[in-house]
Parts: structure tokens; sequence; C-alpha cells
């Protein structure tokens, strides 16, 4: 058997030559990525808009049962307004209460501003002028508005009006139009309030009529904010 004299090397095998991604991966990579980061985000900002609809829909029965308790026993709501239903609690915990004393004003935790005004001239006749109140939000974002109107319907409210806002945030109907409210923009003996579209209750005080506001615009509007106006009468 022969030796040799030198000892033997085993030849070194070469590790294998690792490989990257190419371009076209990474540009893939990054789509796919993109589509869940948007789809995450549009989740994410249905789930705080549904939030916050919720959460004023549930304040909006508590407010006006607060401020029906307090006129219960009296034929009609005259000298209701923002300062008076602030100091009878109608704004519980849901809002924030700022202001001087004499000029106090309820913004709801997500941002919108509210009014309470009694009518003057409700119904005909002596002693019927303010036989009626409204409560408005304004600033309602445009895609949460058919869930505050479909809400209404089951808490109470007699009826509701719609209107657009110029600028958002910005009251499209105040407590000067509230006042102005009569009994036949309801029936359907009247016209419509100038300020936006009207989802209608009637005379013997029926449910609304939730149809007539998905037949309507004020839902449907390029308006980036509403203002809706909760309207209640005896």
């Amino acid at each position: 058997m022969l030796y040799s004299p030198h000892p033997v090397r085993k030849a070194r095998t070469l590790p294998h030559a690792q490989r990257g991604f190419t371009i076209v991966e990474l540009s893939v990579a990054v789509a796919i990525a993109g589509v869940l980061l948007v789809s995450a985000i549009a989740l994410v900002q249905v789930v705080l808009r549904q939030t916050r609809t919720n959460d004023l829909v549930s304040s909006i029965p508590r407010t006006m049962t607060q401020i029906d308790k307090m006129y219960a026993r009296v034929a009609e709501f005259t000298g209701l307004n923002t300062q008076v239903a602030i100091g009878v609690g109608a704004f519980d915990g849901a809002f924030d209460i700022t202001g001087p004393a004499n000029a106090r004003v309820a913004t709801h935790r997500f941002g919108y501003q509210t009014l309470a005004r009694s009518t003057n001239a409700f119904r005909p006749g002596a002693g019927n002028g303010g036989t009626a109140y409204s409560v408005m939000y304004s600033g309602i974002p445009r895609a949460a508005c058919a869930d505050v109107v479909s809400s209404a319907a089951t808490s109470g409210v007699l009826g509701l009006i719609v209107a657009p806002e110029g600028v958002v945030g910005t009251p499209a109907f105040t407590e000067a139009n509230a006042a102005a409210l009569t009994m036949p923009m309801f029936d359907g003996t009247g016209t419509a309030p100038p300020a936006g579209v009207m989802v209608k209750g009637t005379d013997n005080n029926s449910r609304l009529d939730v149809a007539a506001m998905s037949a309507g615009t004020a839902c449907g509007t390029n308006n980036d904010t509403v203002t809706i106006a909760m309207v209640n009468w005896k």
C-alpha cells in the first residue's frame, strides 16, 4: 500500500450563493403591504365613526327625556334655551360645558356643538306658541347622518330636520330657526323649514317617517357635515 508523504487535503465545498429578492418581488411585497395598511386604516375609521355615532345616539333620548320631565306639568316649553337646558342637567356626562355663566356652551365629547330652543308660534292660537322645542347637533359627519336618523325613530323623537352645513361644524339650523318652527311644517300642510330637508312626524304624534329621509337628499349631499335637529311637541 502506497503512502503519500503529503497530507491529503479534502476539497472545500463552496457555500451556495445566497439569492436576494428581485425588484419585481419587492414591488409586489410593498404593494401587498400597502393594500393591507389601507384596509386596516379604513376599518379603524369605520369603527371610530360608529363608536362616535353610537355615543351621540345614546345621549339623545337622555337629553330629550330630561327636558320633557322638566316641562311635564306645564302646557308649553316656553323659555327653554341652551342655558336653561344646561341648568336642568339635560346635557349629561357625554357633554363638555364651557363658557361664562350667562353664555355657556354644550359640546358633545366628540365635538358636536349642541343647542336647544323652544318655538314661538308652533300652533296657531293663544297659548300654543311654545308647545314644541328642538335640540340641535352640529358637525355631524355625513357618513353618520343616516345612522342618527334611523336611531331617532326609536328614541321617542317626534320630528327631525337635517340641514347641510356650508362650513364644517357651523350650525346650519340655529336657535332662531328652531324658534320659527310651526306644526304645518310637520303635518304636511306647510312648507319645509328653509334650512334643510325634513323627516316629519304628524299631528297625532305618529312615528317618524324615516323612509322620507332615504328618499330625500339630506344625508346624500356632498357636504362634509350636517346639522341635525330633534323636535318634540305637546
